[in-house]
């Protein structure tokens, strides 16, 4: 059977794009595929964390998205369910760095559009419907597209198809989180006024709420409940409204704000995989598995993730027999890397599900600059998410709750 390429990646979000675009540039064939065309709506809290700028200037393409006009978000606003509240801005010296928002259909399609001038053979509104095998190995995918098939073959699967990964589930390798099933729903309005530099969250006492600013005073709105108090039978479009009205901030926004989009629903909000590497196939991104991107880890998560995995193949040994064997590697650094923002996101989880420590912790962080700003290193991807995970450090921002705080910290490890 004739090799279509080198490496097939499937899937044509950030972090699939991202790793093409660095194998193309390593000198690998590379065949790209996405089920869609771009440009293309995909739920998300549209929201790029200053650790994304760099990535993405080594990708080439950061030029193009300030060129687009993208909203530099500067830090966060986060207020409880009582009114309290602390703004954070990201930590930095002479260029304070900041990350960007803007809707997920341009900075997708810029990614693409990057990667097919990178070389890469970018295929649109094919869908994977099944693996091809060779023996144990996997050798490509069978894809669909208007009522007609083709064999992709290649030494190299990556699978870069975000939660629902068919290269995950058809491997076997895909799994529900067992406890956490909380759901998005997101949409993108034009507001009355400009909202700022600043992501504005709003936690709740039965999920939390976040705004993120983009340009021409528009903003992406998400609000996120736990399934389990979802209504039955109700109109989702219903439910959204009456989620907002939960948060009375918000509530006081979105007077006279107008949707941009339809509303579009993200859940179950975490997911696993049993490994991410094997015999002829690569996941990345959230085909990787993640959880709950809480605090705007989602993108950086596929960027960095595409990076790891571009160096690995491109470094890696070339055996006749199986060219792309020695991939652990990338498995051993993505858990080095992800594993710490992970327990991160599951600690402050815990937090926002006790209204009374997250007020502690609010009211502490007020005009404490330098934990302030060591909690918005970690949250903006800029500083290693271990540093939030030392017990003086919390214990200083809780004071009045260390004994809970101590299993805190034990569940998220």
């Amino acid at each position: 059977m004739k090799r279509t390429a080198d490496v097939l990646v499937v899937g044509g979000g950030p972090a699939g794009s991202a790793v093409a675009i660095l194998l193309a540039r390593a000198g690998f064939q590379v065949c790209l595929l996405d089920k869609r065309h771009f440009p293309r709506e995909k739920p998300c809290g549209e929201y790029l964390s200053p650790g994304c700028v760099p990535l993405l200037k080594r990708l080439g393409v950061l030029h193009i998205l300030e060129e687009i006009g993208s909203q530099p978000i500067w830090g966060m606003r986060v207020e409880t369910s009582a009114g309290t509240f602390f703004t954070g801005t990201y930590p930095g010296e002479a260029v304070p760095p900041h990350g960007y928002a803007l809707p997920r259909e341009r900075f997708d399609t810029l990614l693409f559009e990057a990667a097919r001038c990178a070389g890469v053979e970018c295929l649109e509104g094919w869908r994977v419907v099944d693996l091809i095998r060779a023996g144990h190995r996997v050798a490509g995918v069978i894809g669909a597209s208007n009522g007609r098939t083709r064999h992709f073959t290649a030494a190299l699967t990556i699978g870069a198809d975000g939660r629902n990964s068919v290269v995950a589930r058809r491997l076997g390798l895909f799994a529900s989180h067992p406890s956490h099933r909380k759901v998005a729903f997101v949409q993108r309005f034009q507001m009355p006024a400009e909202l700022g530099g600043l992501g504005e969250v709003y936690l709740g006492r039965a999920g939390y709420c976040i705004l993120n600013p983009q340009r021409a005073a528009t903003a992406n709105v998400a609000a996120v409940v736990d399934q389990r108090d979802l209504p039955l039978r109700r109109p989702w479009e219903e439910v959204f409204r009456e989620l907002l009205a939960a948060y009375p901030s918000v509530r006081r926004k979105l007077i006279g704000a107008a949707p941009l989009n339809s509303l579009q629903i993200l859940g179950p909000l975490a997911c696993r995989v049993k490994r991410i590497v094997g015999d002829g196939f690569l996941l990345v991104g959230d085909a990787a598995g993640y959880y709950d991107p809480m605090t705007g880890e989602g993108i950086y998560q596929a960027l960095k993730g595409a990076e790891l995995a571009a160096d690995t193949v491109a470094e890696g040994p070339r055996q006749k027999e199986a060219p792309f064997a020695a991939l652990e590697p990338y498995a051993v650094a993505y858990r080095r890397e992800f594993d710490p923002k992970e327990r991160v996101c599951q600690l402050l989880q815990q937090i926002v599900r006790r209204p009374l420590l997250c007020q502690v912790l609010v009211r502490n962080l007020q005009g404490r600059r330098e934990q302030t700003q060591e909690l918005m290193g970690v949250v903006g991807d800029l500083l290693p998410a271990h540093r939030l995970l030392r017990p003086g450090f919390l214990a200083s921002l809780l004071v009045a709750g260390v004994p809970s705080l101590t299993r805190l910290v034990r569940c998220a490890r």
